[in-house]
């Protein structure tokens, strides 16, 4: 039977997009979201859209570095020490998918999902007031700018030539004594989260889907034929559920008795003036963070903080933030930091997207896992949910829910039912 109504969980970027695909397909869409539209990772990221640097963050190399600085709370990686037999079970999957092959063949089926991004934004129609300068890329030393510049000309992106201080300082003023070595990667965007979340969901209201805000999803009921979804604001019944919910997502999973392995990797961001900005998006690599001009100001995110609980806020990890910057740039007022936020991305050990049906429920899909990469492939996610859901296309292997699902127990399952 042709579907004709899907209610969409999760008001983030990859739930709004996903409604945005469906609705234009025809169908009848309903979202509902546990907060306000865009809250969880959507709107205090970097604002990164670079199809041509996409890569899986399980890589050869990644273990030992981050195995020697994961307890400090300080370090760009940081594990909260409290016992979790998930947390556990994402590394040790995390650690086998950090090979040569894995990190190849999961960077070529991210590269195809986000073959046509540029173009999805503009399809879409948001003024998202995208800067196209491109990126650049600083570092401390000439060794690791070599070794980053090589890793993203194998991606296949556009890399100029090597850069001394000299160089980095005529090109951008505020860059400090830090940055010492660098490269440009030509073509990619940077935008500001805020303004694509909140027109998005401005196109959906004017395309006829409902935006239910502050409706927490407690569970599904797939009866085979229609499904239930209840919320802390009503049920709400249609054809088919998508499940985009980020890391919400595994629980609503879990009471549908599949356990996916999502765990929350946490990001950190904020917001500071400075007497002089930047013409693009700028990567301190050496200090992973990622510095955005929006507006007159400068968004810094960064950091990486595994922690089962998804909202606490430590401002350590801004401290750190902070102290890995201040050495790379001028002119920045880090006493004005304002728009301290954290949210907690949905991390999977391969670093692929779960996107398809869950395993056992063909009406229910599952639209989560992005890791670091939500923005930037929430239209091509969305595109391909509504194409999975109306038939145009085929499962893709590499994102099917199945490889990262295991049944939930009993116990599990009922606990979910809690809610979110």
């Amino acid at each position: 039977m042709t579907p004709r109504s899907v209610v969409v969980v999760g008001g983030g970027v990859i739930g709004l997009c996903c409604a945005y695909y469906l609705a234009r397909a025809g169908l009848r869409v309903t979202v509902v979201e546990r907060d306000r539209v865009g809250s969880g990772a959507s709107r205090g990221n970097a604002g990164e859209i670079c199809p041509d640097l996409v890569e899986p963050l399980p890589a050869p190399g990644v273990i030992g570095p981050a195995l020697r600085t994961l307890h400090r709370s300080d370090a760009a990686l940081y594990l909260r020490p409290r016992p979790s037999i998930e947390l556990a079970r994402f590394l040790l999957g995390f650690a086998l998918h950090a090979n040569k092959s894995d990190h190849r063949t999961g960077a070529a089926a991210l590269a195809a999902l986000a073959e046509d991004t540029f173009a999805e934004f503009e399809k879409i129609g948001v003024d998202v007031k995208a800067n196209k300068n491109g990126f650049l890329y600083v570092y401390g030393s000439a060794d690791t700018a070599r070794r980053a510049r090589q890793a993203a000309r194998e991606l296949g992106a556009p890399v100029g030539e090597l850069l001394d201080h000299a160089d980095l300082a005529s090109h951008e003023p505020f860059l400090a004594g830090g940055a010492r070595f660098g490269f440009h990667v030509d073509g990619q965007w940077s935008i500001d989260p805020n303004l694509f979340v909140d027109g998005l969901a401005g196109e959906l209201r004017g395309l006829g889907v409902e935006i239910i805000e502050g409706a927490r999803g407690t569970r599904i009921e797939d009866t085979g034929g229609r499904t239930r979804t209840h919320t802390s604001a009503g049920t709400v019944e249609a054809d088919r559920v998508v499940l985009a919910a980020g890391i919400w997502t595994r629980q609503l999973g879990r009471a549908l008795g599949v356990d996916l392995n999502i765990v929350p990797g946490k990001g950190y961001s904020f917001t500071v003036p400075a007497t002089t900005l930047p013409s693009k998006l700028v990567h301190l690599g050496d200090a992973h963070v990622a510095v955005n001009p929006i507006g007159d100001a400068l968004r810094i995110a960064g950091t990486m903080e595994f922690d089962r609980d998804h909202d606490r806020f430590d401002p350590r990890r801004i401290a750190a933030i902070v102290a890995a910057a201040k050495p790379y740039l001028d002119g920045v007022d880090w006493t004005g930091r304002r728009d301290e936020w954290v949210g907690p991305r949905p991390m999977t050990p391969d670093g692929l997207p779960a996107i398809g049906p869950l395993p056992g429920h063909e009406n229910v899909l599952v639209a989560s896992g992005h890791n670091m990469l939500g923005l930037m492939l929430a239209p091509s996610t969305g595109r391909l949910v509504a194409d999975l859901i109306t038939g145009d296309r085929p499962q893709v292997p590499a994102f099917d829910p199945a490889r990262i699902s295991r049944r939930a127990g009993r116990r599990l399952g009922q606990a979910a039912i809690g809610g979110l």
